[in-house]
């Protein structure tokens, strides 16, 4: 398989397990603070990261070194606070959406940060996809998105502003050639330890049901590692302008389990949207002039982390 297609694979899968991530969040936060859920689910993820690293005999402490990892790990602990905070008030599948919106930033930010090409097949799969999105969340009637779900749903839009800023970090720094297995596992410790700040203020509410810490195990161990080391690892030759787009599959998926498990409504509004979705990552990824993977890749954590391995490269 080449790699660029290998790599779409990736965001796919990436996209399904994350998809699974908001009803299961909706479910668990019924039962466990937000604030404490962000902390527990990503702290279980970390774990399991660095469990992987050490399997592999990869980690390597220097990933601390790195200044950026902190920024995207308080990036990442803000956007899951408000996340959690918001899907409380709002529902799963209107979560997935409005967190999608940087579907619409991640392009703007790519051309002020990596001077990419904005193609007109590019715009256009963009704006399919976004309509897409409009056409699931407001069913073409805009005042679906007010009422009581309004602040909600302004917490989980602010989160989605919030990680287009953390996707193109985490590019910048796929970029420099980095272990994407030890990058995943770092950038999931500092949000971790970021993540506890806020709890030392609130008081550390426990979990009173065994749900609730179901609910935590799953979310830490399932949706929360796995995908976004497929998401970095793909970063190696897409651009995020096309996972962007490509991981709007989550949001089909998150419907489809709303229904199932939370009785959300799925609609032909919810169908259509969905079918533009994926015609716009088509369309886009059409667009798109491929990126070279990274030559200085490999094995060895020391090489990489913190190392000559995160010297910027020219981009062609």
């Amino acid at each position: 398989m080449k790699p660029r297609n290998r790599d779409a694979v990736l965001i796919l899968l990436a996209s399904v397990l994350w998809g699974t991530s908001f009803p299961g969040s909706k479910l668990a936060v019924g039962s466990v603070d937000p604030l404490f859920l962000t902390f527990a689910r990503i702290t279980l993820g970390a774990l399991l990261g660095v469990g992987v690293l050490a399997a592999m005999r990869r980690f390597d402490l220097r990933v601390f070194r790195e200044p950026l990892v902190w920024v995207l790990g308080a990036i990442n602990a803000v956007g899951f606070d408000l996340q959690n905070e918001g899907i409380l008030l709002t529902t799963a599948t209107k979560t997935a959406l409005l967190v999608n919106v940087n579907v619409v930033i991640i392009p703007a930010l790519m051309v002020v940060f990596f001077r990419e090409a904005m193609t007109r097949m590019k715009v256009a799969g963009i704006l399919i996809g976004t309509f897409g999105v409009v056409v699931i969340a407001t069913k073409l009637d805009p005042a679906s998105l007010a009422g009581g779900q309004f602040a909600g749903d302004l917490l989980v839009f602010v989160a989605g502003v919030v990680w287009a800023f953390y996707v193109v970090g985490a590019k910048r720094m796929v970029d420099r050639g980095g272990d994407y297995v030890a990058l995943t596992a770092g950038i999931l410790s500092t949000t971790a330890l970021l993540a506890a700040i806020p709890l030392f203020f609130v008081g550390w509410p426990l979990p009173t049901s065994a749900g609730g810490w179901l609910g935590i195990a799953y979310l830490g161990l399932v949706p929360t590692f796995t995908p976004l080391m497929l998401y970095v690892a793909s970063m190696r030759t897409i651009s995020p302008t096309i996972s962007g787009i490509l991981i709007l599959l989550e949001v089909v998926v998150a419907a489809i389990l709303s229904f199932v498990f939370l009785q959300d409504a799925l609609s032909a509004y919810t169908v259509a949207g969905g079918a533009m979705i994926l015609l716009g990552a088509f369309v886009v990824t059409r667009g798109e002039v491929s990126i070279p993977e990274p030559a200085a890749g490999g094995p060895s954590v020391p090489q990489e982390i913190g190392g000559p391995g995160f010297e910027s490269k020219p981009r062609p």
